[in-house]
C-alpha cells in the first residue's frame, strides 16, 4: 500500500488564473476528478515536498503525470533525477518509490490515470517513467495545452461526458508519451520495446478475432509461448489481461460514440471480439462499473460509475483510484 512519507507546508490550492500565469488568480476547490482522472493544482507560495512509497498492487496505482505552469519542480526515480521546467512533463509511477518537490514560486498540475488503464494504452509506458527519452515538443505542446483547458474549463463544473472525456484524454497522454525519441537511447531493452510494439500492433488489429490466443500471437511475431509471456510480464501483466483490457476499452469508445444506439450491445461485444454476451456485460461492468447499455445515456439519466475507496494519505493528498476488475485471468494457448 502508498504512503505519503513526507508533505511540506502546501495547505493551499490555488486554483489557475485563465490565460496568464502572472499574478493572483480565482481560487477553485482542489483536487478535482474527471471520470475516473484525478486533477490536482498545486499552487505558489509554498514548499512543496513529496516522498512516496511504492504501491505493492497494480490496482491501487496510478501514474502520475506533472505538467509545471511556473518555476520549476524537481523529480527523482528509478535512479533517475531530474527538473521540468513550464512547457514541460515528466512521468512517475507510484508502484515504485519516488521524489517529487518544488520551491516557492513553482505551480504545477498533477494528472493522476489509473496505471492498469495507461498500460493498456502503452505497454511500455514503464520504459518512459522519470523522463528518460526526449519528449517530442509539439505533442508535448499539445497535450500541455489540453490538461489545462481541461482545467480551466471544468475545475467548477463536471463535463457533459467525463468519462469519455477521460477516455480521450488518456488516449492522447499515451499517444504523447508514445512519440518520445528513443533513438538516442542505448537501453538495452530497445529491442524488446520494439518486439512487444509490433505485438500490441498486431493485437490491436485484430481484437475482433474471437479465436485470439496467445499461441497466434507468439506465432505471429515467431516466438516461443514462453518468450512472448516474458514480454508481458515486464509490466506484471499477462497476454489475456492485456487482450480483455483492449477489447473492454474498444467496446467503450465505440458504445460512447454511439449514444442513438445504432449498434446493440451484442453486436459491440461480438466486435470486439467476445464470444458469449453475458460474459461481455458481466466484465464490462466490473471494469468500468457500470452496464454497457447505461454507457451511451444522456450525462442526466445515466447512472454514474460507483465510487472507488480512497486511499488514506497524509495532508488530504488522498484521491480516488478506478478500480478495475481484480479477478486473475490466465494464460491459455
Amino acid at each position: 500500500m502508498a504512503r505519503l512519507t513526507s508533505v511540506a507546508s502546501c495547505e493551499e490550492h490555488t486554483g489557475l488564473h485563465v490565460g496568464n500565469d502572472k499574478g493572483p488568480g480565482p481560487t477553485q476547490d482542489w483536487p478535482t476528478r474527471i471520470g475516473r482522472l484525478d486533477l490536482e493544482l498545486i499552487g505558489p507560495d509554498h514548499a512543496f515536498a513529496r516522498n512516496w512509497e511504492r504501491v505493492a498492487c497494480i490496482h491501487d496505482a496510478a501514474y502520475v503525470l506533472v505538467f509545471p505552469l511556473t518555476g520549476c519542480v524537481a523529480f527523482s526515480q528509478d535512479s533517475r533525477i531530474g527538473i521540468a521546467r513550464p512547457g514541460e512533463y515528466v512521468l512517475l509511477s507510484e508502484l515504485a518509490f519516488y521524489e517529487l518537490s518544488s520551491d516557492k514560486t513553482a505551480r504545477f498540475l498533477m494528472l493522476r490515470i489509473p496505471a492498469a488503464e495507461l498500460r493498456g494504452r502503452l505497454v511500455s509506458v514503464e520504459d518512459h517513467i522519470s523522463r528518460r527519452f526526449k519528449p517530442n515538443e509539439q505533442m508535448t505542446h499539445l497535450l500541455a495545452g489540453m490538461i489545462r483547458s481541461v482545467a480551466e474549463l471544468f475545475v467548477a463544473s463536471p463535463p457533459p461526458n467525463p468519462q469519455a472525456l477521460a477516455t480521450e484524454m488518456v488516449s492522447f497522454v499515451a499517444l504523447t508519451i508514445g512519440s518520445e525519441d528513443r533513438g538516442a537511447a542505448t537501453d538495452v531493452r530497445n529491442a524488446r520495446y520494439h518486439l512487444r510494439r509490433r505485438i500490441v500492433d498486431f493485437i490491436e488489429s485484430h481484437l475482433g478475432d474471437q479465436s485470439l490466443s496467445p499461441k497466434k500471437i507468439a506465432a505471429s511475431s515467431r516466438i516461443s509461448l514462453s518468450y512472448l509471456y516474458s514480454l508481458f510480464n515486464d509490466n506484471e501483466t499477462t497476454v489475456s489481461q492485456f487482450v480483455q483490457t483492449r477489447r473492454l476499452q474498444r467496446a467503450y469508445e465505440i458504445l460512447v460514440a454511439d449514444p442513438k444506439g445504432r449498434r446493440t450491445v451484442s453486436e459491440v461485444a461480438y466486435e470486439v471480439g467476445f464470444k458469449n454476451v453475458s460474459h461481455f456485460s458481466r466484465c464490462f461492468s466490473r471494469h468500468f462499473k457500470v452496464a454497457p447499455r447505461d454507457v451511451r445515456q444522456t450525462p442526466v439519466s445515466a447512472p454514474q460509475p460507483k465510487s472507488p475507496p480512497r486511499v488514506a494519505l497524509r495532508n488530504g493528498f488522498g484521491s480516488p483510484y478506478w478500480e478495475i476488475d481484480k479477478q486473475p485471468v490466465h494464460e491459455t494457448a
